[in-house]
């Protein structure tokens, strides 16, 4: 794709039979393993500008199930289902624990994890994340029932771009269907989380929220951020909701300092 703003990955896209469904992935350097939890509307190659990360550590990317080049599209497709997904794959690749980075939808399914197997988390990084419908700013929910495909032809040239990275893999109808199932379905219904149960969450966590987000509410990360114990909050400066595309620099900085100092 001429003049990307996201990094291609490199390597084969390799494949985990979760039974159901095969989940797709990208396995990238050598070090203690990250998983990548991407965001609805994409796939895991909307995390290339990540790939410095690869120099320090194990880079997981997965296909969630219905998009990219993962299956489980006829699958529900809920929060919880695409959290125990990333339990399934930790488990066929024989990892114990792992940090885990979620962005949206990706950061929903992560705080699925962090709850139902905190354990298996070594540290926990939060995009964009709402905890429940009540995050979002106003009207925001109520878009998405409005939002229709031809929409995506007036976004910005990022999220044409990991649209279209993910669409490709998709026929017409799989792409109908995806848009019934995600943004019709899953996105005005979920998440739901309860905050109080967020307060006893044994994981250290950081959140990332960008200076012009306009999905997720400010009020909303910082009420997280207060209530799980061990967790740091960090405005990026310049991003909208997509902060690890529109300012990896300072992202991918974040995430290193987090995991090497804890702050």
């Amino acid at each position: 794709m001429k003049g990307e703003l996201i990094t291609p990955l490199p390597g084969e896209v390799l494949r985990i039979d979760l039974g159901t469904h095969h989940i797709a992935f990208s396995d990238l350097g050598s070090g203690a393993p990250i998983i990548f939890a991407h965001g609805g509307l994409m796939d895991h190659q909307s995390w290339g500008n990540q790939l410095p990360l690869a120099d320090r550590y194990r880079l997981i990317m997965p296909d969630t199930r219905g998009h990219g080049r993962s299956g489980g599209a006829g699958l529900p497709a809920t929060y919880a289902a695409f959290g125990d997904d990333i339990v399934g794959v930790m488990d066929a690749l024989g990892l114990e624990q792992a940090t885990l980075i979620g962005f949206s939808d990706g950061g929903c399914a992560a705080l699925h994890v962090a709850l139902n197997h905190p354990k298996r988390l070594r540290n926990l990084v939060l995009i964009g994340t709402p905890y429940s419908l009540e995050s979002y700013n106003d009207g925001v929910v109520e878009r998405f029932s409005a939002m229709v495909p031809e929409d995506m032809d007036a976004a910005r040239p990022l999220v044409r771009e990991v649209v279209a990275k993910m669409r490709v893999h998709m026929s017409d109808d799989e792409w109908s269907a995806y848009w019934q199932r995600i943004i019709r379905g899953l996105w005005p219904s979920e998440p739901n989380f309860v905050l109080a149960d967020f307060a006893g969450l044994p994981v250290r966590t950081l959140i990332l929220h960008g200076e012009h987000e306009r999905s997720v509410s400010t009020r909303a990360s910082e009420e997280l951020a207060a209530t799980i114990p061990d967790c740091r909050l960090v405005y990026v400066p310049g991003a909208t909701h997509s902060a690890a595309q529109d300012e990896p620099d300072f992202v991918n900085e974040s995430i290193l300092r987090f995991l090497e100092t804890g702050k």
